[in-house]
């Protein structure tokens, strides 16, 4: 299998500060713009579970307080896919678990999970677009980080019996 996905998140924060006497709330915000393409090659090890790896890269905006960040991920990152339905369908539904590990210039590397599912619709025996729903989460020494991506994406089966 091979193929990729492109993939978008925005995020709002809302933090709340209070102040040297501890009396007043102010809000501030938070956002964020975030692009993911994961181009990858999968070997199915059995019928419906396939191994293999993706390469990610992130481009991120993040605005805060007026200030601006742009910034360049670029990560690896191994999955097992398993599609529930049997292969004759003309859909199917997947769940695709992963480890990440990204290198940054500006946030310095992290590494954490993800946690994608779709649906693949075959338009014809070897080729499927897919919809896709991908929840990560990362860990550096500095930071955090949660996202939520809605994207799609398309995979070749080189063989699909």
């Amino acid at each position: 299998m091979v193929g990729g996905n492109a993939s978008f998140s925005y995020s709002k924060t809302e933090s709340k500060n209070n102040n040297s006497n501890g009396t007043e709330i102010t809000y501030s915000g938070i956002g964020g713009y975030t692009i993911l393409l994961e181009p990858n090659v999968a070997y199915f090890i059995k019928n419906k579970l396939a191994v293999g790896s993706s390469i990610n890269y992130v481009n991120s905006f993040i605005e805060e307080n007026k200030l601006r960040f742009d910034g360049m991920n670029l990560g690896i990152s191994p999955f097992v896919r398993y599609y529930f339905l049997d292969y004759d369908k003309n859909y199917n539904v997947f769940l695709e678990p992963s480890y990440n590990h990204f290198i940054s210039e500006n946030l310095g590397n992290s590494n954490g999970f993800g946690l994608k599912t779709g649906l693949a619709f075959f338009l014809n025996s070897s080729v499927a677009f897919e919809t896709v729903l991908k929840y990560s989460k990362n860990n550096s020494e500095n930071y955090i980080n949660n996202n939520i991506y809605l994207g799609f994406g398309l995979q070749v089966h080189l063989e699909k019996e």
